[in-house]
């Protein structure tokens, strides 16, 4: 696990922090699987579709801002 894939994770929890939603909160309302965005995010699972996942999770962070 990349320490630029940690900074990553914890940028958005802190984020969803400030807007007052947890990261598992964020995921539950907007159908992502926690656990699988965790590792997408951090590098831990690295193939096609992770990344796709933790493209669009960005995307959905980023559209809810």
């Amino acid at each position: 696990m990349s320490t630029v894939a940690i900074c990553k994770l914890k940028e958005v929890r802190a984020e969803l922090i400030l807007r007052g939603t947890s990261f598992n909160a964020f995921c539950l309302e907007h159908g992502f699987v926690r656990q699988a965005v965790t590792f997408a995010l951090t590098g831990k699972r690295s193939g096609p579709r992770s990344q796709d996942l933790a493209k669009r999770f960005l995307a959905k962070v980023r559209e809810t801002a």
